[in-house]
């Protein structure tokens, strides 16, 4: 963790290479305890940061951002009460695909190997891919889900700081934010990535451009991505501009006729900001869900 204000503090080593499949995850120091914001991916990360932390103070809460396992899967391993928009418990605890949870890819390869594969099945699968040689899923693992929800906006006084959580849908619908007003620092979670580009296989691709523009607006000096570098808002309208390009794609193939599935097979984001890219099967899954969006939204007659 490395220290962007005086009570907050960041990783963001872990979501860029060699690390890439990790997510920022931060906390913030108050004056009566400690609010971690999305947990470490890994279980040696996750774990090393307990053992930091319970040298400083107590954990009092746990604000996950959304509901991918890139940045829940640590939650079983910290202290703290978890806060998460609704939509985030339910999908972590509601009956839904896998490919709601995790990439295509890591799905498939979770099915191949056991064909009624659950979550934690695909956790295990990838931490032992992405950390061979550190702490493993233990057998008795479960998921910490959220036990404070919200629908629209909640704040947290935590001491002398304020945690503003706002629901800010694009990434993910139940995707929020977290601002400190008194460190003018904003954690973005996924709807904001710098150096890599986020998959869009889930998100409200629409609702996300306005989620930007709303963050673009606000009083914030540091912006703390869900990947990549801490960095101001100066990235976010390049971020904006790649939405509406890709938006625009979709909306050019659906004109010409093209169903979602020859969609997925022609277009490709490959080229566009950020400079890396989700796998192809993520990519895909990313055009069916904005072709799927902009049809759902197309006026009838």
């Amino acid at each position: 963790m490395r220290q962007i204000t005086s009570n907050v503090y960041v990783e963001d080593s872990f979501s860029t290479p060699p690390k890439l499949r990790r997510c920022t995850s931060g906390f913030v120091i108050t004056s009566e305890g400690i609010v971690i914001i999305d947990s470490p991916y890994m279980p040696s990360d996750a774990v090393k940061l307990r053992e930091d932390l319970s040298k400083i103070g107590e954990v009092r809460y746990l604000i996950n951002t959304h509901h991918h396992i890139d940045h829940i899967t640590g939650n079983y391993f910290l202290p703290g009460t978890i806060v998460s928009h609704v939509e985030a418990r339910e999908m972590l605890t509601a009956p839904v695909p896998l490919v709601s949870i995790v990439a295509v890819e890591l799905a498939e390869q979770a099915t191949r190997i056991n064909p009624r594969a659950g979550l934690v099945d695909c956790l295990r699968l990838r931490v032992s891919q992405l950390d061979p040689d550190g702490l493993q899923i233990p057998k008795d693992y479960q998921l910490r889900v959220p036990t404070i929800t919200f629908s629209q906006r909640l704040t947290l006084y935590v001491g002398r700081h304020t945690f503003e959580l706002l629901h800010l849908p694009g990434h993910t619908p139940g995707h929020i934010g977290v601002y400190i007003p008194e460190e003018k620092v904003f954690f973005a979670g996924d709807n904001f990535t710098t150096g890599v580009q986020p998959s869009l296989a889930h998100s409200s691709p629409l609702d996300w451009i306005e989620s930007l523009k709303k963050i673009e607006a606000m009083d914030i000096d540091v912006l703390v991505p869900g990947h990549g570098v801490v960095c101001g808002k100066e990235g976010i309208r390049e971020f904006i501009l790649f939405l509406e390009k890709v938006v625009e794609m979709v909306r050019e193939a659906i004109r010409q006729g093209m169903s979602k599935e020859e969609a997925a097979a022609k277009l490709t984001f490959l080229g566009f900001y950020p400079s890396l890219h989700p796998e192809p099967g993520t990519q895909r899954m990313s055009i069916i869900r904005i072709y799927e969006i902009l049809t759902q939204n197309k006026p009838k007659g």
